[in-house]
């Protein structure tokens, strides 16, 4: 029994010992990596950043492209140096949110900074929630901190969470001359100076490089091109013209159909993003949010556009199987290809987009004569942007969408619209042969109807 006992003892001794060698292996390592880590200047710099506000009670997240793809591809093996955050780029990007902006403004924040040797600039914008109430109200959109010689910079984004269940996040809003005073130009900034929106993701605590740093569970998020995300406000000081000068529809059909064109814009939205077809507002709706920042009351129907490139055969029967039948089809997939779908007795439009050189172009069929007609449009790009509390997509050149198909005198409201005459781009585009209707003019009639 004492050999058992002494045995014992022995064995516990040397795990004591063992976990001993382990602590002080581990704190050898520990300062050689910070020894690596703090002599280098943008790890000092984050580091420094993100201690001072988690301090300050200002949670920061990594939304920085190149250091987010070195994590997405990082293997996990342990790492003696530095090699996430120390890019020897100009500028590291990180994000917080707006609720937390007021912490940035502070003076004690401010001083903080000062006391390790950096300093911080603030742009300031209009608070786009209130803009649509016409408040125009000052938020905080983007902080630089810098070291004494600007060398290295951290930019931080304040993300503002929009009703559309997305985050946004203002223009830049630093002047050139600003930027010079900071040490650097637009042309430097792995970020461009417009507005954008991005999905909600789930953040979490992470170690990056030693620095205790929330990071994106999907960091795919924020490596997309800067024209994936770019994102254009409704005008609403124009919207608040319109109905001065015009009025306001609020008979109880008009709120009634605006009522359900909304809910069946959240159904398309829903099974067109469900399909991952990329669409945006066009024609009468794309006129609605570009004049009024709404549905036009009298309009009596939703219109949509695709690029035939996305077309999928699925979006028939998914639209279908959602209690929104299709009411008919015409042309053919590589050539004036478009959709109409019932939902009670609200129409949706779905027109496809063809590309050419210099222009694009949809096209439309007259079901009694087999007449094709061609609405052309200069080229453009889409942007995202929030429409009846929505994310969705619109031209980004919205003026010269809306002008080619309404017109110079779009503001005017026109009651009466004839779609073979009336558009400014509208050209007559040949005849669908006599052989090629049963295919390219299918009028399906609705169950119930006589």
């Amino acid at each position: 029994m004492k050999q058992f006992h002494v045995v014992l003892l022995l064995v516990i001794i040397s795990v004591i010992l063992l976990i001993i060698q382990l602590l002080i292996l581990h704190t050898l390592i520990y300062e050689e990596n910070k020894e690596q880590y703090t002599t280098d200047p943008v790890w000092q710099l984050v580091h420094d950043v993100v201690s001072l506000s988690g301090r300050k009670g200002i949670p920061l997240f990594l939304i920085d492209p190149l250091v987010l793809q070195k994590i997405k591809s990082y293997n996990g093996t342990s790492a003696i140096s530095c090699q996430l955050i120390c890019l020897n780029q100009r500028v590291t990007y990180l994000a917080t949110f707006s609720q937390f902006a007021g912490e940035l403004e502070k003076a004690s924040f401010r001083e903080g900074l000062e006391e390790n040797g950096y300093s911080i600039a603030l742009s300031n914008g209009k608070n786009p929630s209130l803009l649509r109430h016409g408040f125009q109200v000052n938020i905080p959109l983007h902080a630089f901190v810098s070291s004494k010689h600007h060398k290295f910079l951290v930019l931080i984004v304040i993300f503002q969470e929009r009703s559309g269940n997305f985050w946004w996040h203002g223009k830049l809003g630093f002047s050139s001359e600003q930027l010079n005073n900071l040490g650097i130009s637009q042309d430097e900034l792995n970020y461009s100076n417009q507005e954008a929106a991005y999905e909600k993701v789930e953040i979490h605590a992470a170690h990056v490089d030693g620095i205790k740093v929330q990071v994106p569970v999907s960091p795919s998020v924020f490596l997309q091109s800067p024209k994936d995300v770019a994102f254009i406000e409704c005008n609403y000081d124009r919207a608040r013209k319109f109905q001065e000068t015009y009025g306001k529809d609020t008979s109880p059909e008009a709120q009634l159909f605006q009522q359900n064109a909304r809910k069946l814009l959240v159904k398309a939205k829903e099974i067109l993003d469900g399909l991952g077809v990329p669409f945006w507002l066009s024609s009468g709706t794309c006129l609605g949010f570009f004049r009024e920042c709404d549905i036009i009351p009298y309009s009596k129907d939703v219109d949509l556009g695709i690029w035939i490139k996305d077309y999928r055969p699925e979006i028939i029967p998914e639209f279908s199987t959602n209690n929104i039948p299709l009411t008919h089809q015409f042309g053919k997939e590589e050539d004036s290809f478009e959709l109409s779908f019932q939902d009670k007795d609200i129409k949706l439009d779905i027109f496809f987009f063809y590309e050419e050189k210099d222009y694009v172009w949809n096209g439309g069929t007259q079901a009694r004569t087999g007449k094709k007609f061609k609405y052309i449009f200069p080229n453009f790009t889409l942007c995202w942007t929030e429409f009846l509390n929505l994310k969705v997509r619109v031209p980004c050149q919205t003026k010269d969408y809306i002008i080619a198909n309404y017109g110079s005198n779009w503001f005017e409201p026109v009651k009466i619209w004839d779609w073979k005459k009336s558009p400014p781009n509208v050209q007559e585009n040949g005849k669908w042969p006599l052989e090629d209707w049963p295919e390219v003019i299918q009028l399906l009639p609705l169950l119930g109807e006589n």
